[in-house]
């Protein structure tokens, strides 16, 4: 009984480092392509997420004008998935926010993630092949 009991110990404070791990600030900085890093193709793209405790996050982008895209979704970050589900969407937004699949009402998105180090790298597919963005706590 105690060796149970302490497996699911281990069990739950690994899911809960893991996840509280997740919180804070993350900025787009660069990709994985066929295995090899490579800078964003957009060097003015600001791309950030924010992961608060409550289990929601803020997405938002720009490329360094007035025009933007930002919405608010909750979140689980577990075994591996990021599982997203939009809940408002900024009435700001640009007008090809609306095109973008983030940007969706109501949307729902399930994302490999995981945490290496101090990244945190998102498994997103291109057609038949991976790329993996690679996200950053921003420097103060």
């Amino acid at each position: 009984m105690k060796i149970v009991i302490i497996i699911l110990l281990v069990i739950f404070s690994y899911q809960s480092v893991f996840a509280e791990s997740i919180y804070g600030e993350w900025k787009f900085e660069e990709m994985i392509y066929r295995n090899e890093r490579i800078p964003r193709a957009d060097p003015a793209l600001n791309l950030r997420w924010i992961f608060f405790e409550n289990g929601t996050e803020r997405l938002y982008w720009d490329r360094g004008t007035a025009d933007f895209c930002e919405r608010f979704a909750t979140f689980v970050f577990e075994k591996g998935m990021l599982q997203e589900k939009v809940f408002a969407l900024n009435p700001r937004n640009g007008m090809s926010c609306s095109q973008d699949p983030d940007m969706q009402p109501n949307g729902v998105a399930s994302t490999p993630a995981e945490l290496v180090q101090d990244e945190l790298w998102l498994h997103l597919l291109v057609g038949d092949e991976e790329l993996i963005y690679i996200l950053r706590k921003p420097k103060p």
